[in-house]
């Protein structure tokens, strides 16, 4: 009987047909489709999430950790900040003070060449009449000075019935302008408003250039302010020129720390310098350093001021934040948030770059790769954003790598798993069959007979060769033969156990060209022959082999052995079975035999 590893007329498999992936002539050919349209899916949920902003408060992370990390800017030097601190507040008393005393502190400026004087209180009715008359004539005939406006919310109405109160108005229910008193606004340069709104998180990061509210809206003061220093006309919205977010507010450019970052004078201290200079300060030294500077004058005392968390400091006052806008907009350095196109560009540019990446590397080059193109893009938006002022979303763009990374890292493992299962059973099946390779099966049946013996099962081998196989290859072709050799091994492993618990599996591989054979387990030798020899038998023969309309009529013959006790090799077994597929292709083929009696395990 011939036993040939492949039937005649067809040509060895080459290393190419084992590792079809290992050849790659074009780069192209490094990129899937299932790969690619995966990539391009995550992309554009990364584009619609920056679109949404559901993520904008991570971005806001990236923000102040920007701006907290980037070198300290030089605040403009005209710019002066006049706070009513603690100590000035110990020396001259209790909060709020009589109007004679800003009074005064207008006098001092003025004459001190001050070229505007900010206020950041609203001078509210006092009661006493000659307070209003000792301001108006301070602010008579003097330099620029500017005046905020409040919007607040409109007191609760309410009016008592049998000494309960009813409500008519709820607090807040409405908003109101609150101003000074008209005989002192009507005096100023200009009005704004002061209002300052910090993100859901608490930060303050950006301010409402200008804000309207019913019939009256106001710049913000110090964008006013610094218009008019520098001659600039700001009648219209249209008027402001600078760089704003999508809701037109305008991001704060932050200079550094409170402490650090200004000129500050304490309000005592200048009062006391103007009238005596016994503390060592005279008048003219207080006259050069206010002459020509803008000075806001405002509380800092913290139970006093408005105090805000601040991407630079926990802690701000809000006389700061009217000091760094107002340096920000007299030098023109601004924050500039780019628009949401040139951040999708961004991510789509990332996400190409990196899809790229991924799909040409693998493994250890692949995350260090992603790595090293998070750091490039993390490393480029931080340097645009201390020297150019731009601001790049950050987080997007990396959390884009890092995802792209998981995902094509899973693919490829799963790729590698199919890939890996495919050269399996190309190293292990036939190819034209299906079954078993009998090197394979040798490696089964070698583990399978020590268990057998170890356990004490039985186990049984079958032996099958077709009949006049050469006669229907010469007599219809190869391709006929292989067509009866296909079919030969599915209704072979129809007949046998599968897809149960390993033990109870059989196995079937091809021995030869037209030759297979069977392991099975737990079936003794008369069982292996009359139920699954004999069922192998009739199916085969009771089969339609159609070739081209023609009917082939096949059948096959069987031979069956046993284990025997004191057996540690598989070998005698398959002899035994061979010899009785021999006496059955002697005895009229087409039939089953079974090894000699012999003591079975």
């Amino acid at each position: 009987m011939t036993r040939q590893a492949n039937l005649p007329g067809r040509t060895a498999p080459g290393l190419k047909d084992f590792f079809t992936r290992s050849e790659r002539s074009h780069f192209y050919d490094c990129f899937e489709w299932p790969h690619l349209a995966l990539c391009f899916v995550i992309l554009c949920f990364f584009a619609v999430m920056i679109a949404l902003g559901p993520f904008r408060w991570i971005e806001n992370i990236f923000y102040d950790a920007f701006m907290k990390h980037r070198p300290s800017v030089q605040a403009n030097s005209s710019v002066v900040v006049i706070e009513i601190d603690e100590e000035s507040i110990k020396a001259i008393g209790p909060w709020p003070w009589p109007w004679h005393y800003h009074a005064r502190m207008i006098d001092l400026l003025a004459g001190s060449g001050a070229k505007a004087i900010v206020f950041d209180t609203l001078f509210r009715e006092s009661g006493l009449p000659y307070e209003s008359r000792t301001i108006e004539e301070s602010l008579r005939d003097k330099k620029p000075f500017y005046l905020p406006v409040q919007l607040e919310a409109r007191p609760g109405k309410k009016i008592w019935v049998h000494s309960l109160p009813i409500v008519l108005e709820p607090e807040g229910s409405k908003k109101v302008w609150a101003h000074s008193i008209r005989d002192i606004e009507k005096f100023s340069a200009g009005l704004g408003h002061l209002n300052l709104d910090p993100d859901s998180d608490g930060v303050l990061r950006r301010i409402r250039p200008y804000l309207r509210d019913g019939e009256e809206g106001y710049w913000y003061l110090p964008v006013r302010v610094a218009y008019d220093a520098q001659g600039r006309p700001l009648a219209a919205r249209g008027d402001f020129a600078a760089p704003t977010d999508e809701k037109g507010d305008l991001l704060i450019p932050w200079l550094g720390p409170w402490e650090k970052t200004f000129q500050r004078y304490s309000y005592e201290e200048l009062i006391r310098g103007f009238q005596s200079s016994r503390i060592g300060m005279t008048p003219q030294k207080v006259a050069a350093m206010i002459k020509d500077k803008i000075c806001l004058v405002g509380v800092t005392a913290p139970d006093l001021a408005g105090i805000y968390v601040s991407p630079v400091e926990a802690a701000y006052p809000s006389l700061g934040v009217q000091a760094t806008v107002l340096s920000g907009v007299l030098d023109k350095r601004f924050v500039v948030p780019v628009p949401l196109w040139v951040n999708l560009v961004c991510l789509a540019a990332i996400g190409v770059i990196a899809t790229v990446l991924f799909a040409i590397l693998s493994n250890i080059p692949s995350l260090a790769a992603g790595l090293s193109l998070g750091g490039i893009w993390l490393a480029a938006a931080f340097w645009l954003f201390c020297w150019k002022g731009l601001w790049l979303f950050v987080f997007h763009p990396l959390a884009l790598i890092l995802v792209l990374f998981v995902v094509s890292a899973a693919y490829g493992q799963i790729v590698a798993s199919r890939e890996h299962s495919r050269l399996f059973d190309l190293a292990t099946r036939d190819g034209l069959t299906g079954v078993y390779v009998i090197r394979h099966f040798r490696e089964i049946l070698n583990q399978i007979v020590g268990e057998a013996q170890g356990q004490k099962e039985p186990l049984s081998l079958i032996l099958i060769d077709i009949d006049n196989f050469k006669g229907i290859n010469d007599k219809y072709g190869h391709p006929a033969g292989d067509m009866v050799l296909k079919k030969t091994a599915h209704l072979i492993r129809s007949c046998l156990r599968s897809e149960r618990p390993i033990h109870q599996t059989d196995f079937v591989a091809r021995y030869g060209g037209e030759e297979f054979i069977v392991l099975l387990r737990n079936i003794g030798l008369e069982a292996a022959a009359a139920r699954v020899g004999e069922r192998i038998r009739r199916a085969i023969e009771g089969a339609v082999f159609s070739w081209k309309d023609v009917f082939i009529h096949v059948t096959i013959s069987l031979g069956v052995a046993t284990l025997r006790s004191g057996e540690c090799v598989p070998d005698p077994m398959v002899h035994r079975a061979d010899e009785a597929l021999y006496d059955a292709k002697r005895t009229g083929k087409n039939r089953v035999c079974m090894e000699n009696s012999g003591p079975a395990t």
